[in-house]
């Protein structure tokens, strides 16, 4: 039977993904600042590598899945304490589609697919969070095990914006605090498109590859759809007409979902392995029925 190790991941996706393993049936361990109600939880500083050996040196684990991976120096704190293990655990990385980029700074259109960011030869930055970007952050973490751990042993999956009716950042509960308050706004490039997943196909493309053997770097999401398009759907949901949200002859307003150009990744190789089986449309409207506005 294996064993998962989860570092971090104790709310929104990772407690989805919690769910999923004890619905499986598969044991796990979570390790985490925060602590939870869980039948094997460690409380762990992630920054601290004596507390990382601690774990590793009394535990064995086959998986480990890191939520919590920010920088290269996590990343190194990370590779010295699973060093410890006799046989190295698989490893999957929680990333981010933001290692292409950052909507607010492309300069045109773009599309995107797993080779647009190469790892292996990125120049590694020990330089931690907060002095870099969230983005750099995650390309120097990706870029550390890509160079200095076995790439057969390794996935990293590369998440756009994650929405979902537990979204602690509250980006998902944008537009329904807008129609609550009645407030209308005209977003920034309207038309550009983006891609998008929902908390709960997140989490179960994480499962997806720990109970089987496939490796590598996955771009992981729903089609690209505009943030018109996006606006519609909430209307729709709430029974409202666009013109709720929108008003188009208004001074032009940054958003969460904002971006100059059309930011559109290629999400094939994952799909063709593991179809997500929902339109985005229902997987949206599944999470925000539990949302009130």
């Amino acid at each position: 039977m294996l064993s998962v190790l989860v570092l971090g991941g104790t709310k929104y996706v990772g407690f989805e993904l919690i769910e999923l393993l004890r619905n499986h049936k598969i044991p796990f361990h979570v390790a985490s600042r925060r602590e939870i109600d869980v039948v094997h939880f460690t409380k762990l500083d992630r920054k601290n590598q004596e507390e990382m050996i601690a774990l590793f040196s009394s535990h064995t684990f086959d998986i480990v899945v890191d939520f919590i991976g920010y920088s290269a120096l996590d990343a190194s704190l990370l590779h010295n304490a699973i060093s410890l293990q006799a046989k190295k655990p698989k490893l999957i990385l929680v990333s981010t589609i933001y290692t292409y980029g950052l909507p607010l700074e492309l300069t045109s259109d773009s599309y995107f697919d797993e080779d647009s960011f190469n790892a292996l030869a990125y120049p590694i930055s020990m330089i931690d969070r907060p002095e870099i970007s969230y983005g750099e952050g995650k390309r120097n973490m990706e870029a550390y095990f890509a160079q200095h751990y076995d790439l057969g042993k390794q996935v990293v999956l590369r998440f756009p914006i994650i929405l979902g009716a537990n979204d602690y950042t509250r980006r998902t509960h944008f537009y329904i605090d807008k129609l609550s308050e009645g407030i209308r706004i005209n977003p920034i490039s309207l038309d550009a498109s983006a891609n998008y997943i929902i908390a709960k196909e997140a989490a179960q493309a994480i499962l997806n590859f720990i109970i089987t053997d496939y490796y590598g770097t996955y771009n992981v999401s729903f089609t690209q759809i505009s943030e018109r398009d996006l606006m519609k759907l909430y209307c729709d949901l709430y029974h409202k007409q666009l013109d709720a949200l929108l008003d188009s002859d208004s001074e032009e307003t940054k958003t969460p979902f904002s971006s100059n150009f059309n930011f559109i990744i290629d999400s094939a190789k994952y799909s063709n392995i593991f179809p997500i089986e929902i339109e985005f449309k229902d997987a949206l409207c599944r999470e925000l029925l539990k949302v009130a506005v």
